[in-house]
C-alpha cells in the first residue's frame, strides 16, 4: 500500500494558488471515498444535484473528474489528495463502481506493450547530412567573426538570430540555443569579449567533434549528439543500466515559457554519491508527474542515465519504497569515484570520472532565456556558490559561476521559481544578474589560511574540472559544499570552507537570513 503523499507534494501539483486554496475549502464535502495501492477515488458535493466523481491514479499521476473544469488537476482532485494525505481516506477492498471503469481502461492501456520506435536509416542519414551542412556553415561564420574582430562584429540580436535560425533549419537546436544566448551577454556584460570568444571556441570544437563523430568513443559521441540537439528517445535511455540508490531531492526549479512549463529536479544518491537531473515538461499548466521525492525527502528507486561522457540527466525508473524526509547528509566518500567512460582523444585530452566527491544542486540545459523572474528558498543546506569560469573549452575550468537556467530554447522573460536544500552550482553566467562573480575568485584562500589544497571548495572545483574534462561542453555541475561558513566581505557574500578557501555567491542568492540563523557557524 502506497503511503499517502505529504501535503507539500500535493501542493506541487496545483496548477495555481487559487486552485489549491479552493481545494482546501472542499475538505468536508467528500463521501464514498476509498483507496488502494495505486488509486484514490471519491464523490464531492458541488453546487448541482449530482456530486462530482473524482478518480486519481497516483502511479501517474492521472486524474478524472466529472466537473467541467479544464484545469489539471482540478480543485476536486487536489482536495481529494489533500484529504488522502491527512489519512482520512480508508483503504477499500473493492473499487467503487464509478471509478472501476476508468481505472480498468488505464490498466489495459498500460498493459499493452509500447511499440519501440525504430529509426529509419534513410531519415537518420538525411538528418546527419543536414546537421553536417549546417555546422560547416556555422564554422565559416565563426571564422568570419574572429577575422573581422569582435569589436567590429555585428552585435545585434538579428545578426545572431539569423545564424541561429539556420541551425534550426539544419536540425541542430542545441547549437541554435547557444547562439541565441550571445546577444544578451554582449549587451549586459562589460567583459563580453571573453565569454563570447569562449563560446565561439566551444562551438568550433563541437563542429570538429561532429566531423569525427564515428571515431569518438561511444560516451563522448553521445555527448556531442546531445549538445548538438540530436533526439535521444526515452526507450533507448531506459535500455541503459539501472542505477539503484536512496535518492534525495536536493533542488527543484520550475520555469514557464509561453505556457511551456519545465521542472528540473536534482537528486543525490546516498550510497553511490552520484548526481542525477530529472527534466519534466508540461504544456498549459504545471501538471508534472509525481515521480521523484518532494524537496527534502528521499526514496529507494531506480534511475536510467542518459548516455554521455559525464552522465547527469536521467529518467525515473521503478520505485522500491515510500518517500521519507532526510535529516542528515551521507558521509563523504572515502575512495575516488568509479572511472568515467573513456574519452581520451585529441579533442579532450583529459580522461576523468564524473565527480562523486560530496559536492549541490543544479545543472545547465542547452540554452538559457534572456531574462527571468526568480525566487529562491533554502529550507536547509548550503547557500548557492558562484565563481567565474576562465578555462578554454578543451580543458578543465578552474573556476565557476552560478547560473540560472531556463528551458532548452532561448525565450524572453521566462518566469521561474526555485527551491533548493544545498544549492551550489559551478559553471558559467547566463544572466545579467550573474554577470560577474563577487568577492574573491573561487577557490582562493582567505588571509591566514595559505595554500589550501583540500576542503569543500577545492573538492567542488575538482568535481567541476572532472566533469569538464570528460565533456568539454558542460556548462555547470552540481556540487555539495560541506561545513562552509557564509560571510560578507568587502566585495559581497562568500562561503568559506574549513581551509579558508572561498567561493563568491551569485548576487541573486544572498544568504542573509540563513547566515543570521547560524551565527557564523558552518553549514551544509
Amino acid at each position: 500500500m502506497n503511503a499517502p503523499w505529504p501535503e507539500e507534494r500535493v501542493g506541487e501539483l496545483a496548477p495555481d494558488g487559487s486552485s489549491l486554496a479552493a481545494a482546501r475549502g472542499l475538505a468536508d464535502r467528500w463521501r464514498d471515498t476509498g483507496c488502494r495501492d495505486d488509486a484514490v477515488w471519491g464523490r464531492c458535493r458541488g453546487s448541482g444535484p449530482e456530486p462530482y466523481a473524482t478518480i486519481i491514479d497516483v502511479s501517474g499521476p492521472a486524474y478524472a473528474c466529472s466537473c467541467p473544469s479544464r484545469k489539471s488537476p482540478c480543485k476536486h482532485a487536489l482536495s481529494l489528495l489533500l484529504v488522502w494525505s491527512r489519512g482520512a481516506v480508508a483503504p477499500s477492498p473493492e473499487v467503487a463502481e464509478f471509478a472501476a471503469e476508468w481505472l480498468a481502461a488505464r490498466a489495459a492501456r498500460s498493459a499493452t506493450p509500447a511499440t519501440a520506435r525504430t529509426v529509419n536509416p534513410a531519415t537518420a542519414e538525411q538528418r546527419r547530412v543536414r546537421v553536417t551542412a549546417g555546422l560547416e556553415e556555422l564554422d565559416i561564420w565563426l571564422g568570419d567573426q574572429v577575422r573581422t574582430g569582435l569589436a567590429q562584429a555585428d552585435r545585434s540580436y538579428s545578426a545572431f538570430e539569423s545564424i541561429a535560425a539556420r541551425m534550426v533549419d539544419a536540425q541542430a537546436p542545441g547549437v541554435a540555443g547557444a547562439l541565441r544566448r550571445l546577444p544578451l551577454i554582449m549587451a549586459t556584460r562589460a567583459d563580453w569579449p571573453e565569454p563570447v570568444l569562449r563560446e565561439y571556441a566551444r562551438l568550433h570544437l563541437l563542429v570538429v567533434a561532429h566531423r569525427r563523430l564515428e571515431d569518438l568513443p561511444p560516451a563522448l559521441r553521445a555527448s556531442v549528439r546531445t549538445h548538438i540537439g540530436y533526439p535521444n528517445p526515452a526507450e533507448s535511455v531506459r535500455a541503459e543500466p539501472v542505477v539503484r540508490d536512496q535518492w534525495m531531492t536536493l533542488g527543484v526549479r520550475s520555469t514557464e515559457d509561453d505556457r511551456l512549463y519545465t521542472r528540473r529536479t536534482w537528486l543525490y544518491g546516498r550510497r553511490t554519491h552520484r548526481w542525477a537531473l530529472l527534466v519534466d515538461h508540461a504544456f498549459g499548466a504545471p501538471a508534472f508527474p509525481a515521480t521523484a521525492p518532494f524537496l527534502g525527502s528521499m526514496t529507494e528507486a531506480d534511475l536510467h542515465y542518459y548516455p554521455g561522457a559525464a552522465p547527469l540527466r536521467a529518467l525515473w525508473g521503478g520505485r522500491h519504497g515510500i518517500d521519507e524526509p532526510f535529516t542528515t547528509l551521507p558521509a563523504a566518500p572515502t575512495s575516488p569515484a568509479p572511472p568515467a567512460k573513456e574519452t581520451a582523444i585529441s579533442l579532450t585530452p583529459s580522461t576523468v570520472a564524473p565527480p562523486a566527491k560530496e559536492t549541490a544542486a543544479s545543472s545547465t540545459p542547452t540554452a538559457a532565456a534572456p531574462a527571468a523572474e526568480e525566487t529562491a528558498t533554502f529550507p536547509s543546506g548550503a547557500v548557492p556558490a558562484a565563481k567565474e569560469t576562465t578555462a578554454s573549452p578543451s580543458g578543465a575550468a578552474p573556476a565557476a559561476k552560478e547560473t540560472t537556467a531556463s528551458p532548452s530554447s532561448a525565450a524572453p522573460a521566462a518566469k521561474e521559481t526555485t527551491a533548493s536544500l544545498a544549492a551550489a552550482r559551478i559553471g558559467e553566467p547566463d544572466f545579467p544578474g550573474h554577470a560577474a562573480a563577487i568577492g574573491k575568485k573561487g577557490g582562493e584562500t582567505m588571509p591566514g589560511h595559505p595554500g589550501a589544497t583540500s576542503g569543500a571548495v577545492r573538492e567542488a572545483l575538482d568535481a567541476h574540472a572532472a566533469a569538464l574534462g570528460a565533456d568539454p561542453w558542460v556548462r555547470s555541475w552540481p556540487v555539495l559544499l560541506r561545513d562552509v561558513v557564509p560571510l560578507v566581505a568587502e566585495a559581497g557574500w562568500q562561503v568559506v570552507d574549513a581551509q579558508g578557501a572561498a567561493l563568491p555567491l551569485a548576487p541573486a542568492e544572498q544568504p542573509v537570513r540563513r547566515s543570521g540563523r547560524h551565527h557564523g557557524r558552518a553549514v551544509d
